[in-house]
């Protein structure tokens, strides 16, 4: 086996069940995850007759290992001697020796899972991982638009049953955090509403995580200040407990922080009007801190760090409300201490150095009124250097890893190693789900991998990552959310519920979607396919009804609007292009009756494809566009009063007052006109602005102020740019460039705020702009303001690489019962679907 992993030496009697030779080839790369190799594992090591409870001597004699057998053994007992000096340095001598414990196993299991929760919280796996094991263990899923499972019977293949079908969804949310940097750590708050982000000299952020929000936001992101040794440091290990944040690194101190958030309005102290994040005390001489623990509902915290030490301390506040802190023990080590944790229950502490000792300890209060104890309760010897260590929530596992190339889990009954899974680095971090079904762990260079524990630890797939190591994962404390870390640039969370997917809402077509589009009310979905059906679903039941379906032109380009007022919706396909009314105003007598929800009110044909349509606000002029582009009177038959100049459109639009119109394509120009004039023969053109490259796409923001517009756009530079426009001074200015890894195809901006980006690889990015709303110049706000849209994103990801978004659209703010974020999305794998984003109130 690679690595040193394959160094090791095993007992006559263990069996390595699954051999490179024979792993399953996993078929699928669903949702674009990398498929993953089947681990390398030892099943278990010893027979159950001869287990010890500690890692044999076995281990230790190995033909080839990375250190000499003398440097091992020395270090062992260097270690193992240094483990057994447990100083008690609080203020009241105990008079009690604690280094051994006179406790059973099965005490001691009891005394754990008396502290325990009672109710076991719910675990809620992702939807697309289950689909992507499902894929892999059946191997019938095929690539491309449409295709189902191939076993249908004979009923089905005889019988049509229209263009969709009710579709799972095979939507990845994540939310993104660009942080610039690596990010070394991160901690959920107890109540899952905010996470703790500690990145290379960005010190502490904390991240609005609430379930009600649509977009996170940054609320904290500053320099925690010089420490009171003259010191500052960068943050490598964060510890969130009951009431207060414990930070640390390389600044020779731990600085314990309180927070004032919300909720907790009642503990604010006065003068304080929002959520703040103080050093309320700090904790000096600590070396270099490597990793951080609270005991369960306590105030008492372990410390690990480089001077070969184990800090247990006390915070602790006085009367005047003054934080102090009282270091209970310290536990001398032979070499760095880089993971303590204690066990859920809090009655035991494990603590894991670089010389390989895994050491656990009981820690219960002895005599009343005292201190808790620490009692040597086991010591194991890993191969090399430990760098991480968790518990199983319900303490029955201790998983270690390390320098070892492999993760080891032992387990607590027996303190023996149960299972051993070979990777192909070093493993710097461990995170069991909260429920504890699942394990992620680090060890590959550029994915995370999850394993099913109730599968003996198989792994079942993995996430890929952009470019980097991945240092630290850390579950949601309701496995609502998986957040991932590393040598990259972005933080990363994956949402593992699907409480923004909405049962029914997802449909696939035979066809690939090109066009999407809601009525101003909301009730009605209009979808169109690229051979040119068009479908019309009622949107406001709970499931996808087909209310009127037809053919138009030859496909290919398909572009759908319906009119603000409603009255009529614009289809152009192809060549043709069709104005459907929606209101029949027939008079009596004179035109039949018609009983049909639409019927055609004007039909151009073409010599070319139609490119781009849309309307005005008050929905008295369209934009329809060929190789040039008119602008047609609806109330007057759509005569033709206008053809503006500007060749090769593919997308135009009108700002939400009027006043502006804007044009780009692939003439590599933005043109901007003066629309105020009653006539669009009157128009000016006010800016004609160069780019070298394709757009593809353009939209406005909602309008607060007149004289202040805001429009984005975006096409082969991989970038949604948005400029400031200042009709009142004539003058415009790019204020923002929001980065995609691909082509961007379409772009939305709704009334709240929110734009969304459509890509070329299957991704929608959503960023919040809502502080453009403010009615003032952005070069009179705050550039906080305007960095919240650059490093905070919403991704929706559907068929990652394998899918183009193609058109998308916010539901409108004035559709009936519009209480909510509503985003229907279509790709070009035949997918349609509405996604619900709670509005952050």
């Amino acid at each position: 086996l690679p690595g040193k992993f394959g160094s090791l030496s095993f007992s006559e009697s263990a069996e390595l069940t699954n051999s490179p030779t024979n792993r399953t080839k996993l078929l699928s790369k669903l949702d674009g995850l990398e498929g993953c190799n089947t681990p390398r594992r030892l099943d278990r090591v010893g027979s159950n007759d001869d287990a010890s409870g500690v890692i044999r001597n076995d281990f230790r004699d190995a033909a080839v290992s990375p250190r000499t057998r003398s440097v091992i053994e020395e270090a062992m007992g260097n270690a193992s001697s240094g483990s057994e000096r447990v100083k008690s340095i609080s203020r009241k001598p105990h008079g009690r020796n604690h280094t051994t414990t006179t406790l059973s196993n099965t005490a001691v299991g009891e005394m754990e899972t008396a502290r325990l929760p009672k109710v076991s919280l719910s675990e809620m796996m992702p939807a697309w991982v289950k689909r992507k094991i499902t894929a892999e263990s059946t191997g019938t899923r095929k690539s491309g638009v449409g295709n189902s499972t191939q076993s249908k019977n004979s009923e089905q293949q005889q019988h049509y049953y229209g263009q969709y079908e009710i579709h799972s969804s095979e939507t990845i949310i994540s939310h993104e955090f660009n942080r610039g940097n690596w990010t070394w750590a991160m901690e959920w708050s107890p109540d899952g509403n905010y996470l703790a982000l500690a990145t290379e000299n960005h010190d502490l952020a904390i991240v609005d995580a609430g379930m009600s929000a649509s977009l996170w936001k940054v609320i904290h992101d500053d320099h925690i200040g010089r420490l009171k040794n003259d010191t500052t440091h960068t943050i490598r290990a964060i510890a969130w407990g009951t009431t207060f944040i414990a930070i640390g690194g390389t600044g020779d101190a731990v600085s314990i922080i309180e927070p004032y958030l919300p909720a907790s309005s009642s503990l604010r102290p006065s003068g304080i009007t929002k959520q703040s994040f103080r050093v309320v005390d700090v904790i000096t001489e600590t070396g270099f801190v490597s990793a951080l623990s609270w005991q369960k509902n306590s105030n008492i915290l372990a410390i690990g760090n480089r001077e070969d030490q184990c800090l247990v301390v006390k915070v602790c506040r006085g009367n005047d409300s003054s934080v102090n802190t009282n270091i209970l023990h310290n536990v001398e080590r032979s070499d760095w201490v880089n993971a303590v944790r204690f066990s859920p229950g809090g009655t035991k502490l494990a603590i894991g150095d670089r010389s390989g000792l895994l050491s656990v300890f009981l820690f219960v209060v002895v005599e009343q009124g005292e201190p808790p104890a620490l009692s040597s309760l086991q010591n194991i010897t890993m191969e090399d250097n430990i760098l991480d260590i968790q518990w199983a929530p319900d303490a029955k596992y201790l998983y270690v890893g390390g320098e070892d190339y492999c993760i080891t889990v032992i387990g607590t009954s027996k303190w023996d190693v149960l299972q051993k899974i070979g990777r192909d680095r070093w493993v710097p971090f461990l995170a069991p789900s909260r429920g504890g079904s699942y394990l992620v762990s680090g060890g590959s260079e550029n994915s995370v991998s999850l394993f099913d524990v109730k599968k003996e630890w198989r792994e079942i797939t993995s996430l890929p990552l952009d470019g980097g190591i991945p240092l630290f994962a850390k579950w949601h404390p309701k496995d609502q959310y998986l957040a991932i870390s590393g040598q990259f640039n972005d933080v990363i969370v994956y949402e593992t519920s699907c409480r923004r997917l909405l049962e029914g809402k997802c449909l696939r077509s035979k066809s690939a979607v090109v066009a999407v589009d809601f009525s101003p009310n909301g009730k009605i979905l209009a979808v169109g396919m690229e051979s040119g059906i068009i479908t019309f679903f009622d949107a406001g039941s709970s499931i996808f009804v087909t209310l009127y379906e037809t053919v138009i032109g030859t496909g290919g380009d398909v572009t759908i609007r319906w009119s603000p007022n409603g009255r009529v919706i614009a289809i152009s396909s192809g060549s043709t292009f069709v104005l459907l009314d929606t209101v029949y105003s027939g008079e009596s007598g004179k035109h039949p009756q018609n009983n049909s929800r639409f019927f055609v009110r004007k039909v151009i044909q073409a010599g070319v494809n139609f490119a781009s349509l849309t309307f005005s606000p008050k929905s008295e002029w369209l934009a329809l566009t060929d190789t040039r582009t008119q602008i047609l009177d609806i109330k007057n038959n759509c005569n033709c009063v206008r053809v503006l100049d500007q060749e090769n459109v593919l997308s135009s639009g009108w700002s939400p007052d009027g006043s502006l119109f804007a044009l780009v394509g692939t003439r590599d120009v933005v043109s901007i006109y003066d629309a105020r004039a009653k006539s669009p023969s009157d128009w000016e053109l006010l800016f004609s602005i160069s780019f070298d490259i394709t757009l593809n796409t353009l939209c406005w923001g909602p309008s607060i102020k007149k004289g202040l517009q805001y429009l984005a756009f975006g096409g082969d530079d991989k970038r949604a740019t948005v400029l400031e426009i200042r009709t009142f001074e004539r003058t415009w200015e790019e204020i923002l460039g929001i980065p995609s890894k691909s082509n961007i195809n379409d772009l939305d901006w709704n009334d709240k705020g929110l734009l969304c980006i459509g890509d070329d690889d299957g991704v929608v990015s959503i960023v919040d702009l809502s502080y453009l709303k403010s009615g003032r110049a952005v070069n009179e706000m705050n550039y906080n303001w305007q960095r919240q849209g650059l490093i905070c994103t919403m991704k929706l990801t559907r068929n990652l690489g394998r899918n183009a978004i193609t058109s998308l659209r916010w539901l409108s703010s004035n559709a009936v019962r519009n209480n909510r974020n509503l985003l229907v999305v279509g790709g070009s794998d035949g997918i349609v679907e509405i996604v619900d984003l709670p509005d952050r109130r």
